[in-house]
């Protein structure tokens, strides 16, 4: 069983294919958290339609997607679990791919399939659809399909992501101190790489990724693109290097002392 923690912001459309492809790709019935942060009446429609299948943990304010992210882990069940985006849609047998998968230790990355790439993470591109309303739910079942193998390869440290939940828990999960919902991942994943975690990525499974919607589009996207320099500048002042991706996929500066840690 795998507890799957999907944090929401003013996302209903996207959620909602979300939420139908965790349900439809599952093989097995697992625990699903929706962290609905802010403005929780735009998905009550769609909350209600699945609301026999998940958990819904609602902050009747917007805190963030690091809030959002430990509130939901915080309240899982399972030993493992998986973190998504609202805008990714989820592919058949998702969930034994994780299940089958070792993760003492490890942080599992999902492969992602993006209408644009291949980009800085190599994920494979094909326009699926830019919107779930001109989304092509069954050519992307066949596409991953006809894509998909069994085997991982030694790099991630991205979204989405599995790993066991005592890990995020000794970490401290997201570090709230960042205002923005750029770099803090990357804080994440240095803190995992310090503790001396291995990073996987799966090419078994992959995850249709519609891009960052929430982060992107109108007003509001470029309120949120405000904030990445500041979060930088709190990564700099906390950790003493920039949020850079060092040799053999490392989020750490290997073997130079900053600010009394030795990476």
């Amino acid at each position: 069983m795998i507890s799957l923690i999907i944090p929401t912001y003013r996302n209903p459309e996207f959620l909602d294919i979300c939420l139908r492809s965790a349900l439809e790709g599952q093989d097995n019935k697992n625990e699903i958290i929706v962290i609905v942060d802010g403005f929780v009446e735009e998905s009550k429609h769609i909350l209600n339609r699945y609301k026999d299948s998940i958990n819904v943990l609602p902050l009747a304010d917007n805190q963030g997607m690091q809030m959002a992210l430990n509130l939901g882990v915080y309240n899982a069940k399972n030993k493992k679990i998986c973190i998504i985006n609202d805008d990714n849609v989820l592919s058949k047998g998702w969930d034994t791919v994780i299940e089958q998968t070792e993760l003492t230790n490890t942080v599992l990355t999902i492969n992602q399939i993006e209408p644009e790439g291949p980009g800085i993470f190599n994920f494979p591109a094909k326009d699926l659809g830019r919107t779930p309303s001109t989304f092509d739910y069954e050519g992307f079942l066949k596409y991953e399909k006809s894509i998909s193998e069994v085997k991982t390869t030694n790099d991630g440290g991205i979204f989405p992501f599995a790993m066991q939940k005592i890990d995020y828990m000794i970490v401290g999960g997201f570090d709230t101190l960042y205002k923005s919902p750029f770099i803090c991942d990357w804080d994440f994943f240095l803190k995992l790489d310090l503790k001396g975690m291995t990073f996987i990525r799966t090419h078994q499974a992959h995850f249709y990724h519609f891009g960052s919607s929430a982060t992107k589009n109108g007003k509001e996207g470029t309120a949120f693109k405000a904030t990445e320099g500041p979060a930088a500048e709190t990564y700099i002042y906390k950790w003493g290097t920039p949020p850079t991706r060092y040799k053999n996929n490392s989020h750490r500066p290997i073997g130079q002392e900053i600010k009394g840690i030795t990476f």
